[in-house]
């Protein structure tokens, strides 16, 4: 038989440790689909990618879901099932509707130029010029 208890317990004993690997693999493997996407990469490396970055997902709301099981309700927890959410819905994005996510962060791109630019043409405005 399959015992989940082992599983459980590993998962609490090593959870720093399952968490600082997790998270920061998590962050690097959600950022792929993106740039695959905004690179127009061909949809077969997109889909991988955001397989590769879903199943670390995955993992950590199974990790969370363990310190539920054992009625462990922090802030933490919820901040991590926020976190992996969002990823999984940030890869569903990138497979099911490429098209729209490209354009989305073409306009924030362009958003955050003119924000740039005109913070920058301010700062110039305010600082008097010296010889």
């Amino acid at each position: 038989m399959f015992d989940f208890n082992n599983i459980i317990e590993f998962s609490h004993l090593y959870c720093v440790a399952i968490c600082g690997f997790l998270v920061p693999m998590n962050v690097l493997a959600s950022l792929q689909p993106i740039i695959f996407t905004v690179l127009h990469r061909p949809k077969k490396q997109i889909n991988l990618m955001a397989l590769v970055a879903s199943f670390y997902a995955l993992m950590i709301i199974l990790h969370v879901g363990s310190w539920f099981i054992v009625g462990v309700v922090r802030i933490q927890t919820f901040i991590l099932l926020l976190f992996a959410s969002c990823s999984l819905i940030t890869n569903i994005w990138a497979v099911s509707h490429g098209s729209s996510m490209r354009a989305t962060i073409q306009f924030l791109q362009q958003f955050i130029v003119k924000i740039v630019k005109g913070i920058t043409f301010q700062n110039q405005q305010i600082i008097p010029e010296t010889k």
